[in-house]
């Protein structure tokens, strides 16, 4: 292989470099984009259940709850409700769960 050879062998792979390296930079950009895009979506599932509507649910499901879980055979005399949506309830139905 002559020196010339070398080189433009060299050459070829620093452009093969390149070119990965901006395929990665363009990717990393959709991927951005992408978790922009997921983290909204999130952001409005998440009002929907701790927000007015989550409260509305919650509304609806206490009178009967209770008596769905001891008829799926879960052991529950009560159920704590936060009065602020389900994330809210959830995180103090876990505080004070005695299965």
């Amino acid at each position: 292989m002559t020196q010339l050879e070398i080189q433009q062998t060299v050459e070829s792979i620093w452009s093969l470099f390149r070119e990965t390296d901006q395929r990665l930079d363009q990717r990393m950009e959709e991927t951005r984009h992408e978790i922009a895009a997921l983290s909204a979506q999130t952001r409005a599932a998440q009002e929907l259940f701790t927000g007015q509507w989550g409260r509305l649910l919650e509304a609806l499901v206490r009178p009967g709850v209770v008596e769905l879980f001891q008829a799926r055979g879960i052991s529950r005399s009560t159920v704590a409700w936060s009065g602020h949506g389900c994330a809210r309830a959830e995180q103090r139905w876990k505080s004070t769960c005695c299965w």
